[in-house]
């Protein structure tokens, strides 16, 4: 009798092992597509008998699950850098095409200078000045819309920085959960899915490394920092520094927490925003230059009126903000005084005061500035210095705050561009009735007139306080020549000669947004002694400094980058070349988050194939079981009946 229930007990066993072989295929096949899972495996083992007996069939069945600790952490890895790789790719294109549309600052900036070259021919035209000025208007939209554009990806960068630090925080404490309850249940295989589910879903935002415990709990930790324990999870959190920057921070003693942009979404999202406010920095210092350069070349010329050209636009002057840590009391003002040498990036700049003297450091680039002049002065800024600052003391200086938004166009009317020259050149003497007559014996040319900082060596420069005064150039002989108003032509301002290479005449601007320049008119010829060349304001007709405007677009040296044509390519295609390597790198890091995704499915994931052939096999395992049962009940039914 024995050995029919030791058969029966035997077989008894299989058919439990079987059954639950049954359920973990099933299991199996149900949670194909569940992330995280892993796929289970029965552990079968003998059971041994008593000594000298046979064996008492198997031990109750063991559920294994399959995994590859390497594995997946080579799929968090790819995880991590390819989430960030796609956030970068949507947040710098859209960078990029913020400069198109509505935003091509770049084709309304040609379009502006073409037409007024255009009215440089023909300044009289009161249709071609309103077209000027409608080019001007639709530069301050293009701007604006730009600045629009890259100011809605800033922000869509900031929310997906908060909503992705809030998920960590979920996920962190979802694990520290899971870690309470394998410390109840070691190496419990649902408990462990959901464990790589989560850690797979961290590793979007930010780059993890784990460190597995012997009941299966884990440690996380990102960089030098450790985000969760057995004690627990530590909670991250958005930060702002003094510049208004924004980082990530741990716990609550506030640990930074190091990313770059390759670091996950979060990373990313920092790298995003860091990009997109330092496209809007320097399309902002775009605007200022640009507005800056029309304006100066304005107030080089007359307008319609015959008044000094006042400025076409508008812009926000540059902002001093002292550090909060100051202890001295200067108080520091800024101005573009000469926006060629602004750096395209617009910095910010950190101005510090140390060991009595002034020094600037962009803040993008690292550049320092030396500060010096009268008044101090650096990288095409002028400083307003008063009070008394002490050593250790700094201001954040930036140029060209809001200035893409907060451009306008001022200009009271189609009169007010100055398309004329300050002086028209004309051989003669004038007249009362405002006539020049013309007696000269010998010849007098004037050559194209030009701008500068520094006029020719050996001109004749006239002091500003004359400007705008009627001119008489009065030749003493064939080579010298002296300078003075037609009101005291008998009383020299100044004097010149006549070389080879002909003479100047350097009229010196007024105080205002050309101080510091001159007007520049060459002469040539051949004069006789009492020859005469007069020098009258620029009339209506007079199209001259229209020219010297439109020049502004192609000029050398204009800005920082070269030309100014140079400075608005330059801006809009390193936004696109930085859209391209993204896109290029969000392509790679996809590929290799499916190729880790493949070489994990290969180690645990779960094979439909493979599990439909170990069905068959428990399956009929399980009805030789059944039959051995149904064999040995034969049995003990029939030795019953022989007794």
């Amino acid at each position: 009798m024995s050995g029919i229930a030791n058969a029966m007990s035997t077989a008894l066993s299989g058919l439990q092992l079987f059954e639950a072989g049954i359920s973990t295929v099933s299991n199996n096949l149900a949670n194909i597509t569940t992330s995280g899972y892993s796929a289970e495996t029965v552990n079968a083992q003998t059971q041994a008998g008593a000594s000298g007996q046979p064996g008492a069939g198997v031990q109750p069945a063991q559920i294994t699950r399959a995994a590859s600790g390497f594995a997946a952490a080579q799929l968090r890895n790819a995880n991590a850098a390819g989430a960030a790789a796609a956030s970068q790719s949507t947040a710098l294109t859209a960078l990029s095409n913020a400069l198109t549309n509505n935003g091509n600052v770049q084709a309304a900036a040609n379009q502006f200078f073409q037409d007024i070259s255009t009215l440089a021919s023909n300044p009289t035209s009161t249709a071609q000045r309103q077209t000027v000025l409608s080019d001007a208007q639709t530069i301050i939209g293009s701007f604006q819309s730009a600045a629009s554009s890259i100011g809605g990806t800033v922000a869509g960068a900031q929310e997906t920085l908060s909503t992705g630090v809030t998920s960590v925080n979920t996920l962190l404490g979802q694990l520290a959960t899971l870690n309470k309850g394998l410390a109840q249940s070691p190496n419990s295989p649902s408990l462990l899915d959901q464990q790589q589910a989560a850690l797979n879903s961290l590793s979007q935002y930010l780059p993890i490394n784990t460190i597995a415990q012997s009941n299966g709990s884990v440690i996380v930790a990102t960089g030098g920092t450790v985000l969760l324990d057995q004690s627990g999870a530590q909670a991250l959190a958005v930060a702002s520094t003094s510049g208004g920057k924004l980082s990530v921070t741990a716990g609550n003693d506030k640990t930074p927490v190091t990313l770059t942009e390759a670091d996950g979404s979060l990373g990313a999202a920092l790298g995003n925003i860091a990009a997109g406010s330092q496209a809007t920095q320097s399309l902002g210092t775009l605007a200022a230059i640009f507005a800056t350069q029309v304006n100066t070349a304005q107030a080089q010329g007359l307008d319609q009126n015959g008044a000094p050209g006042k400025p076409l636009f508008s812009v926000p002057a540059p902002s001093v903000t002292p550090s909060a840590g100051n202890t001295g009391s200067a108080v520091i003002t800024a101005s573009i005084a000469n926006a060629a040498a602004l750096p395209a990036d617009g910095g910010p700049f950190t101005l510090s005061y140390a060991s009595g003297g002034w020094s600037a450091v962009d803040q993008s680039t690292g550049q320092s500035y030396s500060v010096s002049g009268t008044p101090p002065s650096f990288a095409g800024l002028a400083l307003g210095i008063s009070g008394t600052p002490a050593n250790g003391d700094s201001f954040t200086i930036n140029p060209a705050p809001a200035a893409a938004t907060g451009l306008s166009l001022v200009a009271s009317g189609t009169s007010a561009i100055a398309a004329a020259d300050p002086y028209v050149a004309t051989p003669g003497i004038l007249q009362a009735d405002g006539a020049v007559q013309n007696n000269n014996a010998g010849s007098i040319t004037a050559g194209t007139d030009n701008v500068t900082t520094t006029p020719t060596t050996g001109a004749a420069v006239i002091p500003a306080s004359y400007y705008g005064q009627n001119l008489q150039i009065n030749f003493t002989s064939a080579t010298a020549y002296t300078v003075s108003t037609t009101a005291s032509p008998g009383t020299p301002i100044a004097s010149g000669t006549l070389s080879g290479n002909g003479g100047n005449i350097a009229i010196a601007y007024p105080a205002g947004a050309t101080s510091g320049q001159y007007w520049q008119l060459p002469i040539s010829g051949a004069p006789a002694v009492g020859d005469t060349l007069t020098l009258t304001p620029g009339s209506s007709s007079s199209g001259s400094n229209a020219q010297r405007l439109a020049s502004l677009w192609t000029a050398p040296a204009t800005t920082t980058t070269g030309t100014l044509e140079q400075s608005f390519v330059g801006l809009s295609t390193g936004l696109g070349a930085n859209a391209s390597a993204a896109q290029q790198l969000a392509t790679a890091t996809a590929s290799q988050v499916a190729t880790a995704t493949g070489n994990l499915s290969t180690v645990a994931g779960v094979n439909s194939d493979q599990q439909a052939i170990t069905l068959t096999n428990y399956e009929q395992a399980y009805q030789a079981a059944a039959q051995a049962i149904s064999t040995a009940h034969t049995m003990f039914e029939s030795l019953l009946t022989a007794i």
